[in-house]
């Protein structure tokens, strides 16, 4: 065991590993009245494989001494700071755990120069009435020799060689005027930090999770994140060790240099949505030297990603999935689009046959693609996808003249022949020829039915006017009784943005496929709704994310499909309307208007 000089206090600490080249240390400062071995010796072995790592005692804890000076969260920030400088290091990942999250807190506000990353567990920004109620009967020693000789014996026998017998008493007093008296940190100063923060808290932790602590730092630190793991309290870092390694590590590989953070920002500010883009990058640093490594979508992602990060020096790895996506369209009448390759994930929108796609990669039979109508980005089974290449879908983007306006027309292998299956609503064909009351229609890979005419419209070219819109809405509220389908947009079942979205390209307009995109691609309206205009609704009356929206009929009622009334239905807004709800009224935020 090593010791340092700062100020008048002698800190001891250990050391575990050995330093490696371009990378700051790990600093673990441990909670209250134990020391840094009992708080960290069980994980210290594991982060010392890849990083060095300190462990040191605070000033009156373990074999650190007092000092003489004030006893507080600032002092031991200064003593942490005066630590790594004292060894040499312009930087250290700073991991504060309980009080010592306190401490790691202070030092990412008040001495950010040393701090490479900060993680906070079980740490407070501010004083709580809890905190004020329950700590200074907690930590009275009359109490604890009486109701907890154990934690006494504990701390006799952490501190009482270095400090005398009776030094448990004292640390105690001091402990608790500590907590009762700061951190005092408002949201303005959480907002002045700068540096990579992982705030950490278990769920059950009925030392600080009942105030809401680690929520708070998260949400005013920016881009700060949070790991709340449930079935855990106070002691994340002993109750889930091997989770803790790798989400800390985790945290250290995307976040720990300047380079790596510019870029997980990067990723955070403009490239998030992974509806509609790809952004599955890291910067993989070793002895000095990086590489750009992983998946984009696009190049402007990936010059984006090289400024971030610098560009020049660094090895560029990256693979652009659209240089070499293959073309391909839909093949089944139907196929569901998942978040993730495999049928147990959420259903996040359906694919028409005949539709083009760009097949971006594949994974064990499933095939990520990118939906050419909208954008719009999700795995499908690899044997759903015919290949075709880019001047067939093309042309058959070209040659497409009508569309499926029954709920599903029945395609026929000759006019009243066999039935071969059923051409979903939406479905856009080529019309090939006509025969009595019946119409040929084929796609590019060469398939051909026979369907019945009035099971066809020719696509919409024009301008959409309000007698267009009427006539749309006039079709769609056939659409009253079908069944809710998370994802589905089809009279099999929609959600409610697959509902507007389908309206939408009823009349040749493609839209973005969720509530919230299609708010943000709309313009706010200026007085009452129109028939046409978009409702769109939070989750719930004091939330902020657009989650659902309707399609307004006139300035008060509204079409959508909704999960809470088990399918499509008609509400209003108007209170003295019997299809009124409160709970709708509640959740609007507002109608928009679709430029065309």
């Amino acid at each position: 065991m090593s010791e340092v000089t700062i100020g008048r206090a002698r800190i001891h600490y250990r050391t575990y590993g050995a330093p490696r080249r371009g990378e700051p240390p790990v600093v673990l400062i441990h909670g209250s009245t134990i020391d840094g071995q009992t708080d960290w010796g069980h994980l210290a072995p594991l982060l010392a494989r890849k990083r060095l790592v300190l462990v040191p005692d605070c000033r009156g804890h373990g074999r650190s001494t007092e000092g003489g000076e004030d006893y507080s969260f600032a002092r031991m920030a200064s003593d942490t700071a005066g630590l790594i400088d004292a060894l040499g290091y312009p930087q250290a990942h700073i991991v504060g755990h309980s009080n010592g999250g306190n401490v790691a807190l202070v030092m990412l506000l008040e001495h950010p120069d040393v701090v490479a990353t900060c993680v906070v567990q079980a740490g407070n920004a501010y004083v709580s009435s809890d905190l004020l109620e329950l700590e200074p009967a907690k930590f009275d020693p009359d109490r604890v020799e009486s109701e907890d000789p154990a934690w006494r014996d504990e701390m006799i026998g952490l501190h009482g060689r270095w400090h005398g017998p009776e030094h448990w008493r004292r640390l105690l007093r001091m402990t608790v005027a500590e907590i009762v008296s700061e951190p005092h940190y408002a949201p303005e100063d959480l907002a002045r930090a700068d540096r990579p923060l992982l705030v950490i808290e278990g769920a059950d932790d009925t030392v600080n999770a009942t105030a809401g602590h680690a929520a708070f730092i998260a949400a005013h630190v920016p881009a700060a994140e949070l790991w709340r793991p449930d079935g855990v309290g106070h002691n994340v870092h002993h109750d889930r060790p091997l989770e803790w390694v790798e989400q800390v590590g985790s945290f250290w590989e995307r976040r720990g240099s300047p380079a790596a953070d510019a870029l997980w920002r990067l990723g955070e500010d403009r490239f998030a949505d992974q509806r509609g883009t790809v952004f599955e990058l890291r910067l993989r640093e070793d002895a000095g030297v990086a590489a750009l490594e992983g998946t984009v979508l696009d190049h402007e992602g990936h010059r984006a990603a090289r400024a971030a990060v610098g560009g020049l020096g660094v090895e560029d790895r990256v693979n652009v999935l659209l240089d070499d996506a293959r073309w391909a369209i839909i093949t089944p009448w139907l196929s569901d689009v998942r978040a993730h390759p495999s049928s147990r994930t959420e259903r996040v929108t359906q694919a028409l046959v005949g539709e083009a796609v760009r097949a971006l990669d594949e994974r064990d039979g499933w095939t990520r693609l990118r939906l050419q109508r909208d954008g719009y980005l999700g795995w499908v089974p690899t044997d759903v996808l015919a290949p075709v290449s880019e001047v067939q879908a093309r042309e058959a983007d070209a040659t497409q003249t009508h569309r499926v306006t029954a709920d599903f027309a029945e395609a026929c292998r000759s006019p009243q022949g066999d039935l071969a299956g059923r051409l979903p609503f939406g479905a856009r064909v080529c019309l090939l020829e006509t025969q009595g009351g019946w119409s040929r229609v084929g796609l590019v890979d060469g398939r051909a039915w026979w369907v019945r005419g009035d099971a066809l419209s020719i696509l919409p070219a024009g301008a959409v006017d309000a007698g267009s819109i009427a006539g749309a809405l006039a079709r769609f509220t056939r659409f009253v009784g079908v069944p809710y389908l998370w994802g589905g947009r089809t009279p099999s079942g929609f959600d409610c943005s697959g509902l507007s979205q389908a309206f939408w390209e009823s009349l040749g307009v493609i839209i973005p496929r969720d509530a919230d995109q299609q708010r943000d691609a709309a313009e706010p309206v200026n007085g009452p709704a129109r028939a046409g205009d978009l409702h769109f609704f939070k989750a719930s009356r004091t939330g902020e994310a657009i989650t659902h929206v309707g399609i307004a009929l006139d300035a008060t009622h509204f079409l959508h499909a909704s999960g809470a009334a088990g399918g499509t239905t008609v509400n209003s807004l108007d209170p003295r309307d019997e299809r009124y709800s409160d709970a709708l009224l509640d959740r609007w935020v507002d109608a928009r208007r679709v430029g065309v």
